[in-house]
């Protein structure tokens, strides 16, 4: 379950992923919290209770580690979802989120270096644990920042307060369906597990303790590169779209009849100048401007949407990016009534 209007071909896959990140959430936490003042780089939870805990004793040196730690997570957060944002502007939302979490790798390899190449004597070495700190909270914000378009199963990889809670309640809702999820879980238990390890290796070999994150995150950058690859066809640039929950109420049996009687579908094919088959992207718009349909051709160019009430509404096709290229979006006015609309479209030839 990811939470998409479209499937993923690779759900449990991009499930690991989100496993696998914050496992590594785990292991630096256990990192900066044995080098620097029991702060947390992930954590923030624990970072406002004990910035709270010094303001009331007056710690002032428990404050500034803590608002040390905060800073760097917030603005990760920030140079995260920049990233993240442009990439969108160019590719579809897998490859954004990989390139970001790339983004991620490369700050922790930076401040790895800086770590170990920064010995007792140098002038800077009184520096060196903030840097390590800061700096981890910055790779931590990037990291949810990333996660954040990974739909539900993707809610940030420290929040789990979030996680225990959302999922133990969902186990007992009786307004709504039951189903098992296993990510939630999973990502408890990974946490636990990663920070554990990690402790182990920081009270017998402290000076690898910082590698552990930073492996788990180049094999969540790996997953993630097999889900884009098998979600290659049919994607758009831009952001996800998110499905509603399935668990959520359905209408009565009557008001869908209802529906049905009242309103035709729209649907018909998309083809090239040339009459070949063209994968695009289907939006119908009302007159008020919202989203009402979305959907992605079939393999044989065909679609159908079925639209919410009769009326009048914005047709756009938008084609799929091909070898580097994409014709020009196209968009048509169409009126819906009782029947069904059938409306084939023509795209051009592509531009770079």
């Amino acid at each position: 379950m990811t939470g998409f209007d479209d499937p993923e071909r690779r759900p449990r896959t991009l499930s690991a992923v989100t496993v696998i990140l914050t496992a590594a959430a785990g292991a630096i936490d256990v990192v900066t919290y044995f080098a620097f003042n029991q702060v947390f780089a992930s954590t923030m939870t624990g970072n406002l209770v004990l910035l709270g805990l010094g303001l009331g004793q007056g710690d002032w040196p428990q404050i500034v580690d803590n608002v040390c730690a905060i800073a760097g997570y917030c603005g990760g957060l920030l140079a995260g979802t920049v990233c993240c944002g442009l990439a969108m502007r160019r590719w579809p939302w897998r490859n954004a989120v990989g390139a970001t979490l790339t983004f991620e790798l490369a700050l922790l390899l930076v401040l790895g270096a800086f770590w170990y190449g920064v010995d007792e004597d140098s002038p800077i070495v009184a520096w060196k644990v903030v840097v390590l700190v800061v700096g981890a909270g910055l790779a931590m914000g990037v990291q949810a920042a990333a996660l954040r378009y990974v739909g539900p199963a993707g809610t940030p990889t420290s929040f789990l307060s979030g996680t225990v809670t959302n999922w133990v309640s969902g186990l007992v809702e009786l307004h709504r369906p039951f189903a098992w999820n296993w990510n939630s879980p999973l990502r408890l238990l990974a946490v636990v597990v990663a920070a554990a390890g990690n402790a182990v290796v920081q009270r017998w070999a402290p000076d690898w303790s910082f590698v552990a994150p930073v492996v788990l995150v180049a094999v969540a950058i790996v997953l993630m590169a097999v889900v884009t690859h098998a979600n290659s066809g049919g994607l758009t640039a831009g952001e996800p779209q998110f499905a509603p929950d399935p668990r959520e109420e359905v209408p009565d049996a009557g008001e869908d009849e209802e529906a049905a009687t009242t309103v035709g579908p729209v649907h018909g094919r998309v083809v090239g100048e040339d009459g070949g088959v063209r994968p695009a992207v289907l939006t119908l718009v009302s007159s008020g401007g919202e989203q009402v349909g979305r959907v992605h051709t079939e393999t044989d160019g065909t679609y159908r949407l079925e639209p919410p009430e009769s009326g009048d509404f914005m047709l756009i096709c938008t084609p799929h990016r091909m070898g580097g290229g994409a014709a020009r979006p196209r968009a048509a006015l169409i009126s819906v009534d009782g029947h069904p609309v059938v409306h084939d479209l023509v795209l051009g030839a592509s531009t770079t």
